[in-house]
């Protein structure tokens, strides 16, 4: 009988081992997990921040005009923005570093008009009518705003 129990509480140890072992590793994963979640949850907070518009940045409303983008932002200022200052100062990355090339202006090239406009309190988002969208944020635009503003 005692080479019975001793067999049994072997048998008990190892099971016990194992399943604590198991626990550990479970446990070890969903810390691991839970880490992960809280670096992306981080980020998207701070993402959530960095894009979030500062008083009186956001954008109300955005109109087109014969040859303007009128834009009025939550501080109630309102500006005239030219479609052919716009595209010419395009944020995109394609454009940002095409901007340090010198570029010739035709005379009788055509200026890009917009074919859509989208607002929200973040920006506008641009299709123009040759095929480019252009995405300005409401910060950018409030902080130009002022070379064009009409209030």
């Amino acid at each position: 009988m005692s080479q019975r129990y001793a067999r049994a509480l072997l048998s008990g140890a190892s099971a016990l081992r194992n399943a604590t072992a198991y626990q550990v590793k479970r446990q070890t994963h969903l810390c691991a997990h839970s880490r992960s979640l809280t670096l992306a949850a981080a980020a998207r907070h701070q993402l959530a921040r960095a894009e979030a518009p500062h008083p009186g940045s956001g954008v109300v409303a955005a109109l087109t005009g014969s040859d303007a983008l009128q834009v009025t932002f939550c501080d109630g200022r309102t500006s005239e923005i030219p479609y052919a200052w716009l595209r010419d100062n395009c944020q995109c990355h394609k454009c940002a570093s095409c901007r340090g090339l010198a570029t010739h202006v035709n005379e009788f090239q055509v200026v890009a008009l917009p074919d859509i406009i989208q607002s929200n309190v973040f920006g506008v988002v641009v299709d123009w009518n040759d095929g480019h969208i252009s995405k300005y944020p409401g910060k950018w635009l409030h902080q130009v705003a002022h070379t064009f503003s009409t209030r």
